[in-house]
Formats: structure tokens, C-alpha cells, sequence
């Protein structure tokens, strides 16, 4: 797994920033994969709670028709905002700069928590009583 987040990670960066850290070490083997997994759990549970939760074992909530794409748009920019905060608080809490590289780490994180939530949605959402058809 943490081949995966570091290859994510490095290449995402590369994108926007093309110069590596001096504290590119502590990225490769602490910081991405914590992040990653991390991120990856957060999209998910944002997904059980999105599909299962307010769209079947809450009736008020379903009444309410929280299993609108609007509502699910509201969560993903959550994933996104929750995705940013994890990757500044990983990399300060293991001692990391704030240098362009952390910034743009950020940037990334921020861009790859909305695609796990998308790709968790497509594969969890058909259980779910009212949201199926939820965003798409």
C-alpha cells in the first residue's frame, strides 16, 4: 500500500510542483502512506454515513430528502475540506516544513479525498434505500 500512496503522491505533486524537498524521505516513508489511509478511510466512512445512514437508518432525515445530489455535493466538498486537513495535520505532526512541497501536498490530498469519496460512492450506493440513483 504504501507504493501505491507514494507513487499517487509523487506524481500528483509533480503536476503542480516539479522540485522535490529536502524532507522528500519523510514524505515517502511516513507521511504519504499515514495520509493516504487516512484519506481513504475518512472518503469511506463519509460514504457509509452518506448512503446508510441519512438515506436508511434515519426516517427523519430521509423526509427530509438528505439523499439529494445536492446534499451528496455538500459531502463531497466535505471529503475535499477534510482531505486538506488531514494532509496538514499528518505532515506537521511528523515534523514536516511548511515549504511549497507541503503546500502542494495539500493541493493533492485535497484533489485525491473527492475521488476516493466518487469512486467509494459508485461502489457502495446500491444498498442504500433512497439514494441509489444519488449523484448519478
Amino acid at each position: 500500500m504504501q507504493q501505491f500512496f507514494n507513487s499517487l503522491y509523487t506524481n500528483g505533486i509533480g503536476v503542480f510542483y516539479d522540485r522535490k524537498s529536502p524532507m522528500y524521505g519523510l514524505y515517502k516513508a511516513e507521511i504519504f502512506n499515514t495520509a493516504g489511509f487516512y484519506t481513504l478511510l475518512t472518503a469511506l466512512a463519509l460514504v457509509v454515513v452518506f448512503y446508510y445512514i441519512f438515506n436508511h437508518a434515519i426516517p427523519t432525515l430521509t423526509h427530509l430528502g438528505m439523499y439529494k445530489p445536492t446534499h451528496w455535493l455538500l459531502v463531497l466538498l466535505l471529503v475535499a475540506g477534510l482531505g486538506a486537513l488531514l494532509a496538514y495535520q499528518v505532515s506537521t505532526g511528523q515534523g514536516a516544513v511548511r515549504d511549497p512541497y507541503m503546500r502542494y501536498f495539500i493541493i493533492t490530498n485535497t484533489l485525491v479525498a473527492p475521488l476516493w469519496f466518487i469512486l467509494f460512492s459508485v461502489l457502495l450506493k446500491w444498498g442504500s434505500n433512497h439514494a441509489r440513483r444519488t449523484p448519478f
